[in-house]
């Protein structure tokens, strides 16, 4: 775990080192993020960054900057929250030169507490692409159960991948903060 990992609510300071990241990055994260190609200037991240700032004042789904070492390095956060249903979908993403160190798994946990407590979830899914061993491994390491296959859920420019479904219910959450892998 990574005592040097904080989640920091996305605003429009971190624009320009967001986009910076995803740029510099575009390769490595094209394998699996589907949204690449609507990334293509600063302004942008910007339209994200605000889509995000709305989405976290309405109190739906809060989306972080990941912060290692004081470095912009990933974001995570919920997809959607479907509040009436106590359910939440989670995503994550790192820079390439942030992998393997522990960063995205101590990201992620900090992500689930805020959940299970501020948000009030039953429920936090993860969707992976079955392929990605990965992002596979963070949920597997946080003591998400594999429910199954998703056949052909996403398309992934010009091609369909099948998704493995990871749950984690509040009440075997403390599975997320047992895992010491990183």
């Amino acid at each position: 775990m990574q005592p040097d990992v904080t989640l920091q609510p996305l605003n429009q300071g971190l624009a320009p080192a967001l986009f910076a990241l995803t740029d510099c990055n575009r390769r490595f994260l094209r394998e699996w993020l589907p949204w690449l190609d609507q990334v293509r200037t600063v302004d942008d991240t910007r339209h994200f960054i605000e889509s995000a700032e709305r989405m976290a004042a309405s109190n739906s789904a809060p989306t972080f900057a990941i912060i290692h070492a004081g470095d912009l390095c990933g974001v995570t956060g919920f997809h959607s929250i479907n509040k009436p249903h106590g359910t939440g979908s989670i995503g994550y993403w790192l820079g390439q030169d942030h992998t393997g160190q522990g960063i995205a798994t101590t990201a992620v946990r900090q992500l689930i507490t805020i959940g299970f407590t501020e948000c009030d979830l039953n429920r936090i899914e993860i969707r992976c692409a079955v392929n990605n061993r990965q992002s596979r491994a963070l949920p597997e390491r946080l003591g998400f159960i594999h429910e199954g296959t998703l056949r052909q859920s996403e398309r992934l420019y010009g091609r369909f991948l099948d998704q493995a479904l990871y749950s984690l219910l509040a009440s075997d959450s403390h599975a997320s903060t047992s895992g010491s892998g990183k």
